[in-house]
């Protein structure tokens, strides 16, 4: 893939301000593409922060004194709100610990849950279903505990690379056993993204497939080129690919090709400059659906899969 496309994205947002010195803790997008932010505050609480198109200021709420430490902030319905830690101690006697909260909108506890260790993503949708993908320590680490009561077939958490759940924790089928086929598994889930309520693509070690399932209808497994990405964003047609083992900040584009075996076409590399010419940078990246969502610093960016595919049509 020797041809490299420049398009230029502004930030979307800056959350300097709002920040106002503090760390970031958790950053998190939305099944709208809005962005939620964790934002430590020290002794007084965490504060959460949300921010969507043509707003001014950032919704937000502070966390009860005391909350525990948090990795991952995503929506649920009815305005709640979902903090999840990527780690959670294993006990032989009572499971796992509870290592997710979910708050009112005026920052209550509402409930406790448990969703695994080793937590590498966690996506919801907009009807309450939460998506958790798990780095290896999650899944080898669960393949050694042997059966937990909570889910289906007695699996551990987390024993898959990818579960589903419900807004109350109560795990789901997650189909992912029948999607990647027989003798075949996740170790370590690099990328996932849950486009809609009906449809969740993922991309894993060691083979490093791209796989898209739907409710109903027969997975899709296209083996990739592509080794150590860490986000996907993905259309019915194209797969952008951010980062890799060789070039952590680097877009590769790719054409989904399903005539015969499944197979990725590459179609160019994508720098992604700001208002100034400066290639981004992100420390952070996301995809959720056709958007590929950034941070780096205070600043967070969004790009969209047909902005990238006009762009490379024209040049």
């Amino acid at each position: 893939m020797k041809r490299t496309l420049h398009v230029e994205v502004h930030p979307f947002v800056d959350a300097a301000e709002a920040l106002a010195g503090r760390k970031a803790k958790a950053l998190g997008v939305a099944p709208d593409n809005t962005v939620w932010w964790l934002a430590d505050a020290g002794g007084e609480g965490d504060e959460v922060l949300h921010f969507a198109d043509a707003w001014d200021t950032w919704e937000r709420f502070m966390l009860p004194r005391g909350a525990p430490d948090f990795d991952f902030v995503q929506p649920l319905p009815d305005g709640e709100v979902l903090l999840v830690n990527g780690r959670s101690r294993y006990r032989s006697e009572t499971g796992y610990e509870r290592n997710a909260h979910v708050y009112s909108p005026e920052g209550t506890l509402l409930r406790e849950l448990t969703l695994g260790d080793g937590i590498e993503d966690v996506q919801a949708t907009s009807d309450g279903q939460v998506w958790v993908s798990y780095f290896d320590q999650g899944v080898i680490g669960a393949l050694g505990r042997g059966g937990d009561t909570s889910g289906p077939s007695g699996r551990a958490l987390g024993s898959e690379g990818l579960e589903r759940f419900d807004a109350l924790g109560q795990r789901q089928e997650s189909g992912v056993s029948m999607a990647l086929g027989l003798g075949q598994y996740i170790l370590d889930c690099y990328a996932l993204n849950v486009a809609s309520e009906r449809e969740t693509w993922f991309y894993s070690y060691s083979d490093f497939p791209l796989v898209r399932m739907r409710p109903g209808q027969p997975s899709t497994v296209w083996s990739s080129p592509v080794h150590g990405a860490r986000a996907i964003a993905v259309n019915d047609t194209h797969v952008l690919f951010g980062g890799s083992y060789d070039d952590k900040p680097l877009l590769q584009l790719y054409r989904l090709d399903s005539r015969g075996e499944q197979r990725l076409a590459p179609l160019t590399r994508v720098v992604l400059t700001d208002e100034t010419g400066r290639a981004w940078q992100p420390s952070w990246l996301k995809g959720r659906g056709p958007w590929l969502h950034g941070a780096e610093g205070t600043r967070h960016f969004r790009v969209h899969l047909e902005e990238l595919l006009a762009r490379a049509g024209a040049t």
